[in-house]
């Protein structure tokens, strides 16, 4: 059985619907987004496969937009593998933005986020 879930508020529905039972978000917005824009929203995504494919990928994009929304990300986030990937599309971004969200990172209060981060970034 497939599982769905609505791109705005990423409530579990049994079926697709042309409107969210939860919050209202029709589904068409969602097909009007450009690609860089559902895999912003996918960084939200409840599964975590799921946001760490969206990280990547933007990561792989250099889609610069996508910096606040992983800072968002690691304000709440906990999983050491999701933070290596979040860490990893930062360094793709290379940008002003991203290279201080990973100094930052520098003194997070996990010592494997801090080793991955040994490296200076390069802006």
């Amino acid at each position: 059985m497939a599982t769905f879930y609505c791109p705005n508020c990423w409530r579990w529905s049994p079926t697709v619907q042309e409107h969210c039972p939860a919050c209202g978000y029709a589904l068409a917005d969602y097909h009007g987004l450009s690609y860089d824009e559902r895999l912003v929203r996918a960084v939200r995504h409840p599964v975590r496969e799921n946001r760490m494919i969206a990280v990547e990928l933007l990561g792989k994009r250099r889609y610069a937009p996508a910096v606040a929304v992983f800072v968002d990300l690691l304000s709440k986030e906990r999983d050491y593998y999701t933070i290596r990937e979040v860490a990893r599309a930062l360094r793709r971004i290379d940008t002003a933005e991203s290279c201080a969200v990973l100094d930052r990172l520098r003194c997070h209060s996990s010592p494997l986020v801090r080793a991955l981060l040994e490296e200076p970034c390069t802006q």
